[in-house]
């Protein structure tokens, strides 16, 4: 009988949770950290094996997944105090799926190279349902060796798992995706804070929306929050749109392009989380519209 593959993962958020399901689901034995106790009850439940440490960890298994906020967090989990670098084996593929600096992670290549560490940069779209189902796309960059490696993991929560280059443009292509995301979600609660505005029944006003060529995903995933105006069943939170609109307009910056949009999309996430709203729901960016919906 063949033995089952071990897989570390680290941050067992709402993705977090989704891709570890799937790959238990599909053969894995998943090896887990998070700094939240009710995270590892969690995985425990589902079959999974929590970790006390990074350290403990890292002596199980040769391919780590980690799924957290950013770059910080992740600089924590590999060189920080109780940092898994000198404690993973040589060989070793890290794969980071977080938002991230392309910079840094072309950096980080390098600096995980030098402790014969693969590095993978595969940021992931498609949100906690996607993750659920398995059917994230995935945009992989590294050394092609590695990315094979990593690739029966990535194929697990992944449906659509591309492979673009060397490290870094994984994460250029992620911020693509978030200056798109941003700048739809900023537009469908500016659209529904404006048919409020005029009285339209909003129920009816998203359904006529999402039916034609002024559909999103996002209005359609989103909107039915804002009309509730419900933003604690959190999914992704503005502080994350905040703090990725950032690296878009870091990036727009870099290569000298004006991307209007994209600023607009920032100020609208930066003005919701500035009124106290950061922890809540991204769909709460509809509420920067609210002085204009007053009559």
């Amino acid at each position: 009988m063949t033995a089952r593959k071990k897989v570390g993962f680290i941050g067992l958020g709402a993705m977090g949770r989704g891709a570890v399901g799937n790959l238990i689901a599909k053969g894995f034995d998943v090896v887990g950290c998070d700094v939240r106790p009710e995270a590892l009850e969690w995985l425990q439940a589902q079959g999974g094996v929590p970790a006390s440490s990074l350290a403990e960890m890292a002596g199980q298994v040769s391919v780590v997944v980690c799924l957290v906020v950013n770059s910080q967090q992740t600089e924590t989990v590999l060189f920080g105090d109780n940092g898994l670098v000198g404690k993973l084996a040589a060989g070793t593929v890290f794969i980071t799926c977080s938002t991230m600096d392309p910079g840094y992670v072309r950096a980080l290549d390098r600096r995980l190279a030098q402790h014969s560490i693969w590095l993978v940069d595969a940021p992931v779209t498609g949100g906690a349902v996607g993750a659920e189902h398995g059917q994230l796309t995935i945009m992989g960059s590294g050394k092609r060796e590695a990315f094979e490696l990593a690739r029966p993991v990535l194929e697990t929560f992944g449906t659509r798992v591309h492979y673009l280059g060397a490290a870094g443009c994984g994460a250029q292509m992620k911020i693509l995706n978030q200056l798109l995301c941003g700048v739809h979600l900023a537009a469908a609660g500016e659209a529904l804070a404006l048919a409020r505005r005029q009285g339209l029944p909003l129920d009816l006003t998203l359904e006529i929306l999402c039916s034609g060529a002024a559909g999103s995903w996002m209005l359609a995933d989103r909107g039915p929050r804002m009309i509730a105006g419900k933003f604690d069943d959190i999914t992704s939170a503005v502080d994350i749109f905040v703090k990725d609109m950032s690296l878009v307009l870091d990036a727009t910056r870099e290569s000298r392009f004006p991307a209007a949009l994209a600023h607009a999309a920032y100020l609208a996430f930066l003005g919701t989380a500035a009124r106290g709203l950061g922890a809540q729901d991204d769909s709460a960016v509809t509420t920067a519209y609210e002085v204009a919906t007053k009559s």
